[in-house]
């Protein structure tokens, strides 16, 4: 029996109405299927702006397409970065784990340096984030050298402030800059 056409929109539809009640085991499938049939992140995209469950479910699923095809989020990364300014606010430190998972791209080099120095310091943001985001630095430290001391000052400064991981992490990345 041969195999039915892919219908974009049967997909999209599914999406919309599944991902808010999904598994992870579910939005690891749709994230391989968006991989398989090479559909256009920018596209999908429009969930988003669906109910807050949809997008948040949304959100985590790009990161799983991102562990499996690093190159597919990153070449999406812009378009998404910009339409983050149209969303709820709450939504752009998703940027921390797809900048950590695929990377930064170029064009959002200098927002994502002051968006990682931002979350880091922020005592709202949560450890998870602040991690993530001193991980993008310290990579981006590597491309710019400048960046060091300033991180080195905002890690000296976040030692005692979050959990004894976060402390660990820190401390980590402290001696790494220091052999920079």
């Amino acid at each position: 029996m041969p195999e039915s056409a892919f219908s974009y929109d049967d997909f999209y539809g599914e999406l919309e109405f599944f991902l808010p009640k999904s598994t992870e085991e579910q939005r690891q499938t749709w994230a391989a299927t968006i991989i398989e049939q090479d559909l256009d992140l920018r596209d999908l995209s429009r969930l988003l702006f669906c109910e807050k469950k949809v997008a948040t479910r949304f959100l985590w699923m790009l990161s799983g397409i991102g562990m499996k095809s690093q190159s597919k989020l990153f070449e999406a990364l812009p378009f998404l970065f910009e339409l983050s300014g149209k969303l709820d606010p709450a939504y752009q430190t998703a940027f921390a784990n797809y900048w950590l998972i695929a990377g930064v791209p170029p064009e959002n080099e200098a927002q994502s340096i002051d968006l990682s120095f931002q979350w880091l310091m922020d005592p709202g943001i949560t450890v998870t984030i602040k991690s993530r985001a001193l991980f993008v630095l310290f990579k981006l430290t590597k491309k710019y050298p400048e960046l060091k001391n300033e991180l080195v000052l905002c890690l000296e400064d976040q030692l005692d402030k979050h959990s004894k991981d976060f402390r660990k992490r820190a401390l980590k990345v402290l001696n790494e800059l220091k052999t920079l």
